[in-house]
Order: structure tokens, then sequence, then C-alpha cells
């Protein structure tokens, strides 16, 4: 069997469930040229850093946080984000969705000026409209922008449609027949179309470059039902419980071992390395095969057990 494969059955195998993920990435790494993110975890955490657990004193790596340039953080931040819309639609479901594009490569905060002016142009109609944007990057490298849309009626989708490209089209280099504005049935489809359309910009066609500057979503102030760190702490919590249920255990265990893990501390404690595999390739810092402590950082982590301190999100839009 080759390295790689040795490599990638290992990481398989050590990999915890349901996009948890932590683990060791560099002491599985061989001669893997394109890692797996979900299987390799975050290659960019300091190997001389680990996050140790007061209740049980193991001590983990964490992750960088860096969702513009690394691919395993940048996937969970969307996991986590499909989760809070999941959670705000069951409350209160956009009803209209749209698509904006343009010929141009429109930077990202260029973005922010022209949807400034077309949600003041409609709500000159609809005063509660709101909406939520996701960037995601077509293969000829520009960028156009996904939204999905409150505060108007579904049979007027086509007003919508009239003063979106209006004032878009007039804003910069586009054609009306390159939108697109459409109504979302029901509630079911609304939580599948939230994880299909983030998804999809996980796609290598579809996701920014590494290094590429700016938010990948948004949303109006007034979209989501509760404030955005609310709902962002409340898709972390439904995360946990789901990856507690997803191992077996039944609703009332779950809820207390997830009830143990918000009350474990966590603290940044520094680890010096005691070998480093001679002979490797590939992108990846020296190795961590062993490591003794040698001090603890002033970084204490409270709330955060294991998969908190692997979902935790590193800001409020990316």
């Amino acid at each position: 069997m080759h390295a790689q494969d040795v490599a990638l059955d290992a990481g398989r195998a050590a990999a915890l469930d349901l996009h948890e993920g932590i683990s060791d990435p560099a002491s599985r790494w061989t001669d893997c040229k394109l890692p797996d993110p979900m299987v390799f975890g975050c290659l960019r955490w300091p190997e001389t850093l680990r996050l140790l657990n007061h209740s049980t004193g193991e001590l983990v790596p964490g992750r960088c946080r860096a969702t513009n340039l690394c691919r395993y953080c940048q996937k969970l931040y969307v996991i986590e984000t499909v989760e809070m819309l999941s959670l705000d639609a069951m409350e209160y479901a956009p009803n209209l969705w749209a698509v904006l594009t343009a010929r141009e490569h429109l930077t990202r905060k260029q973005t922010y000026r022209h949807l400034e002016q077309l949600r003041d142009a409609a709500k000159m109609r609809w005063p509660t409209i709101a909406w939520f944007v996701q960037v995601e990057f077509q293969r000829r490298g520009a960028l156009h922008l996904n939204l999905l849309v409150k505060g108007v009626a579904d049979d007027e989708h086509e007003a919508l449609f009239d003063v979106l490209t209006g004032v878009w089209c007039r804003r910069v280099d586009a054609e009306p027949q390159g939108q697109w504005v459409g109504v979302v049935a029901e509630a079911e489809g609304v939580v599948r179309y939230l994880s299909k359309m983030l998804a999809h910009g996980l796609k290598a066609e579809q996701a920014p470059p590494i290094g590429w500057k700016g938010h990948r979503t948004s949303q109006s102030r007034s979209y989501l039902v509760r404030p955005a760190s609310v709902m962002r702490e409340e898709a972390r919590q439904s995360l946990r419980l789901k990856r507690l249920l997803y191992r077996g255990l039944d609703d009332e265990t779950a809820a207390l071992e997830l009830a143990a893990a918000n009350a474990t501390t966590w603290t940044m404690k520094h680890v010096r390395p005691a070998a480093k595999l001679a002979n490797r390739s590939g992108p990846v810092a020296p190795l961590l095969v062993a490591a003794r402590p040698v001090g603890v950082g002033h970084v204490p982590r409270s709330g955060a057990g294991p998969a908190s301190a692997e979902l935790a999100s590193g800001g409020g839009r990316t």
C-alpha cells in the first residue's frame, strides 16, 4: 500500500465524527500532497500550542479560525452558518431568493455599496425587506451574490426582480437576463436550500482563493430573529448536541454530556516538540510526534468542551 493511502486511512480512523475533527493532523501526515481538510484538520495551528482540558487533563490541538486562509476552518464555519440560518428559518423563514451577477470582476468591498443602494430602493416599496448574502465565485474568477430575502410576498417576486435589476444593472456591467429572483416554496425547502446554497460555495471552483480578503457572508441587521452573536451560539450548541446524538447517546445523556462540556475550562498550553520526522514532504510545519509541557498560557477558555473548542467561530462574518 502506498504511503499516501496509509496516511489517509489512519486519518479517517482517527478523525472525530460529524465534522468535529479535533485531532493532530501533523502526526498523521506522511507523503500526501493535497490533504483532505476534514481528515487532517487545521494545518495552520502552531505545533507548540495545545488546548488543555482542565477536567480531563488532555491536550488537543485547536484551529486557527482564519476562514480565508484555512480550508478546514472555512468548512466548519460554513457548517455553523448553515445551522444558524436553519434555526432562524424555523422561526421566520425567507420566502424568496435572488442571484446577482456581473460581467466585471467586482471586489467584495464594492458590493457593499451596491447592496446598500439596492436595499434603499427596495425599502421604498417593502419597508421590512431584509436579506442574507453569500458570495460565490464563478470559474472565471468573478464573484456573484446569492440572497435569501424576507419581507416580500411570494406574488411580488417579479416586482422585486424589476427593482433589483433596475438598480443593479445601472451600477455594474450586467444585464437583466443574468439575474434571478425566485420563490422558496416551503419551510422544509428553505432548510434544504440553505445547505445547498452555502455548501455549494465550498466546491473548489466556487470557493474564494486562499488569502482572499473579504466577508463571504453578511446580512441585514433585521434579517435574523435574534442578534447574530446569539444565533451563532445557539448554532454551536445545536451542533454539539447533534454530535452527541450521532454517537448513539439518548437525549437525556446527551444533554448531561453537553452541560458538562459547557462547564469545562480550557487554557492554552505551550508544548515542546520532542522529535521531528525526517524526509517528510508536503506543505506542513515540523511534525509534533511527542511533546512535554513547558508552560501554560494566559488565554482561558470557559464553557468550551472539545467539540466547542473546535467549532467556535472566529468572527461574525467571513
